[in-house]
């Protein structure tokens, strides 16, 4: 019966080829627009860490002035603060309820090059404690992290990215060789493999580019002159630019905790010890607001970060909207179709064939034109994602260097994996049932008597 009905098929096809090519054309570009969309936004929602979601979290605290008429043009006024203030995050880092926490903050310095007449390197730099590689599941090439010793020195010790092994040295196992921030001499003790977490979750999540090039011990914060910080302070509308000023104020700074909590014992108890935290500098005059702590796991996080922003959403919707638009116009021509090839239909009926046999025999028609779509709009969400990748590189090549990381992060938002091929074929089925369903009942429908008196 398959085999009866796909010959059946092919040959209607062949009948009037110009109707099927406008037919799948008019699906192509609406699966192939809608494949484009769902993939950048399947690549932005997904989770970098899946595997430790569940003990991995962002700890928030609400030390925000009270609630006054500014709180209104906030989107999301009721999250707390992203970041800690210093001396809270210190406190709150020293608990000893989590199996591990890790404490940081961000900057950027200038790298000596190691080439006589080079200019520095401008780069990231993260200040964190030592747990922040195994906490992560950081991969080494060489090397390792730093110890609690070194930690609570703090050593003159950094971990460098892979990229920058390869700026300064060349490659290679250069551990043990010193390199300048700043003005300060470090020893390289690590060398990160390739890592790439999309999005950078451990940070403020919405970043989608490459780790952090330097990983010194926390403590540096304090010694390394010329840091440069993000020190607008919300709360005095002031400019602080070091870290002295910014670790003696009360300002929201660039500091954040993340703690990893394995049993719900564990999360409770820390949830207490961060609502006694807040009344107790409540209580000091410190924290205007009710407490509102927070941990957010790391989807929760990526969620408050809106990874997955609206714009994204909205592109989806409009992506599918279009691609109903095209069923649309492909029932009319479906229907042109069909109609037009319906004394064929009635002679079958006069034949024998019931009304079933017709409907089922142009359902497999256009879902023969459905799969013909399918792939070609996969060959057309193809060429539009490597046009976004190529739009993607120009741009990190124009403002970003030479990181080859950046290779690699276009090539992974713009991947159309086999989940994205499968729904694209699926997608096309659908819009080419959803098209043929109604015509081909309505073929189905008519009597053959109509057709066998004007034969």
């Amino acid at each position: 019966m398959f085999w009866h009905d796909l010959r059946i098929a092919l040959r209607s096809i062949r009948q009037n080829p110009f109707i099927a090519a406008l037919i799948v054309a008019v699906i192509a570009v609406g699966i192939g627009t809608s494949v484009v969309a769902i993939t950048l936004y399947h690549a932005k929602a997904g989770n970098p860490i899946w595997w430790k979601n569940d003990v991995l979290f962002r700890v928030l605290i609400d030390s925000r002035p009270a609630a006054d008429e500014t709180d209104k043009d906030q989107p999301h006024a009721e999250n707390p603060p992203f970041t800690l203030i210093y001396r809270d995050a210190l406190a709150i880092y020293q608990s000893k309820i989590p199996e591990r926490s890790v404490m940081m903050s961000y900057s950027s310095g200038n790298v000596d090059s190691q080439r006589p007449g080079s200019p520095p390197l401008r780069r990231e730099v993260r200040a964190t404690t030592r747990e922040f590689f195994s906490m992560f599941d950081v991969p080494f090439r060489y090397g390792r992290g730093w110890t609690q010793a070194e930690d609570e020195g703090p050593a003159q010790v950094v971990v460098i990215s892979s990229y920058l092994n390869d700026r300064l040295f060349g490659g290679g196992n250069n551990i043990g060789r010193s390199l300048t921030l700043n003005g300060q001499h470090f020893t390289v003790i690590g060398i990160l493999a390739q890592w790439l977490p999309l999005p950078r979750f451990y940070d403020e999540a919405k970043d989608f580019g490459p780790p952090d090039d330097l990983f010194i011990p926390f403590r540096w914060l304090e010694s390394v002159e010329g840091l440069a910080f993000d020190g607008f302070c919300y709360r005095t509308k002031t400019m602080l630019e070091t870290f002295k000023a910014l670790a003696a104020s009360e300002c929201v700074s660039s500091t954040g905790v993340w703690a990893e909590l394995t049993t719900k014992r564990q999360y409770r108890e820390y949830a207490q010890f961060l609502e006694n935290y807040h009344r107790a500098q409540q209580q000091a005059g410190r924290f205007a607001r009710p407490p509102n702590t927070r941990l957010a796991s790391v989807s929760t996080w990526l969620e408050m970060n809106e990874v997955v922003g609206n714009q994204n959403k909205i592109q989806v919707v409009l992506a599918l909207t279009f691609l109903g638009i095209c069923v649309l116009n492909t029932l009319g021509l479906l229907l042109a179709k069909f109609m037009s090839a319906a004394p064929l239909s009635g002679i079958r009926r006069a034949l024998g064939a019931t009304r079933g046999d017709v409907i089922r025999q142009h359902l497999m028609e256009v879902s023969l034109l459905g799969v013909f779509a399918g792939f070609i709009g996969v060959g057309i969400a193809a060429i539009g994602l490597r046009l976004i990748r190529i739009f993607v590189l120009m741009r990190s090549a124009q403002f970003q260097g030479d990181n080859p990381d950046f290779t690699t992060i276009s090539q992974s938002l713009s991947h159309m994996d086999g989940q994205m091929i499968l729904t694209a074929v699926a997608l096309s089925l659908l819009a080419g049932v959803l098209a043929g369903l109604y015509p081909a009942w309505r073929i189905g429908r008519l009597a053959p008597a109509t057709f066998l008196k004007i034969q």
